[in-house]
Formats: structure tokens, C-alpha cells, sequence
């Protein structure tokens, strides 16, 4: 069996992970991938591409901490009695 063919069944491992929603199993395998010098270019290739698929996107993550923000400022000015 050639190196290529050994490495498949890990490829497909890691994309029945994602397809199945084990996004933190996903990210750990990735992550030792990573981590592994003797690992084949195209586990960790594949495994760098993972990881950049599960990041949050930065403007959902500013999109996210405004309504944090203004939640509370709603919130603060109900208790002070904003709304007499």
C-alpha cells in the first residue's frame, strides 16, 4: 500500500468529524497534525484548512460583542429608571 493510500482513510476521518458536526474532535486532530513534523503535506494542508474553516469570522465576532454592549447599556438604564 503507498504512503498516499494510507493516508486517505486519515483524510476522510477528519472531514466524516466535521460533515457530522464534532467540531472540537475535528480541531484537536488538526491541531496534532499540525503539531507532527512526520505528517504527509497533504494531512497537514488539509489539517490548516480545517482550522481556518471553524474560526469565527471577525466581523460576526464584533457583530456579537456590540449587542453584548448594547444589551447591557438597555439593561443598566431600565434598572436606573431610564423610562420615566
Amino acid at each position: 500500500m503507498s504512503r498516499k493510500e494510507k493516508t486517505r482513510p486519515r483524510l476522510d476521518k477528519l472531514a466524516a468529524l466535521l460533515l457530522s458536526g464534532d467540531h472540537r474532535e475535528a480541531t484537536r486532530i488538526a491541531r496534532a497534525w499540525l503539531a507532527d513534523p512526520a505528517r504527509a503535506g497533504e494531512e497537514r494542508t488539509r489539517a490548516s484548512a480545517v482550522l481556518a474553516s471553524l474560526a469565527p469570522e471577525p466581523s460576526a465576532a464584533i457583530a456579537g460583542a456590540v449587542g453584548v454592549v448594547a444589551a447591557l447599556a438597555i439593561g443598566i438604564w431600565a434598572c436606573l429608571g431610564g423610562g420615566r
